[in-house]
């Protein structure tokens, strides 16, 4: 018997992922303002990724409306802050609230600008994770920076690294399908990094970053 991928998506989703009302209202903003989140599932293995890695500091590219904020915020330890860049000031006000329905607006640090003149800014190895889901033609400088930014051992994940499948179309060659293309290619032949493409949402990239006694001699 043939199970639909879409069954088994709902299966899994009532074993795995719960949304609060948090979560519900930040989906309900995004897509009021035209930001499409990511999905559920995606969020919960953010909150997982990290725990997973028991991150105090975490940067994201692309605040949209909070939702997938507040996914990393609730697997920070406890005194763990999220930095996030955002370049539309409507969007990041629409992320605030969800912050403030969070109740962690301190543990938020909302930077307005595009992220290519802010990331150049922030501390290098100052971060566990990066979380990447902005400008798709500028994820690979943005890897380039997560690089620099986040410490041997920790992650890097992209978001909608599939492109609803547009990604595996030769066909299409627009230049954020090709700055997906770039950035997958990109994580797969870097030795700095040990890396994953999931099939989370549309398409989940987690990569490792090595630490150097695994680096190649």
């Amino acid at each position: 018997m043939v199970v639909q991928t879409d069954a088994i998506a709902a299966y899994l989703a009532e074993l795995t992922v719960v949304e609060d009302d948090v979560l519900l209202h930040a989906r309900d903003r995004a897509s009021a303002g035209g930001m499409p989140p990511v999905s559920a599932d995606a969020g919960a293995f953010l909150r997982f990724a990290a725990g997973w890695v028991g991150a105090q500091a975490a940067v994201e590219v692309g605040s949209g409306a909070g939702y997938s904020g507040v996914w990393i915020v609730r697997g920070l330890a406890p005194k763990g802050i999220l930095t996030t860049i955002e370049v539309d000031p409507d969007h990041q006000r629409l992320a605030k609230d969800t912050y403030e329905e969070a109740g962690f607006p301190s543990r938020v640090r909302s930077i307005l600008g595009r992220a290519l003149d802010v990331l150049p800014r922030l501390t290098d190895g100052g971060y566990d994770l990066a979380f990447l889901d902005a400008v798709k033609a500028e994820y690979p400088e943005y890897l380039e920076h997560a690089l620099r930014l986040v410490r041997p051992g920790g992650i890097i994940l992209a978001d909608n690294v599939l492109w609803s499948g547009r990604v595996a179309d030769p066909k299409v060659t627009d230049a954020q399908t090709e700055g997906l293309r770039s950035y997958a290619r990109r994580i797969s032949g870097d030795e700095r990094l040990d890396s994953v493409i999931l099939t989370i949402g549309d398409g989940l990239a987690v990569s490792r970053v090595r630490r150097p006694d695994e680096l190649k001699a």
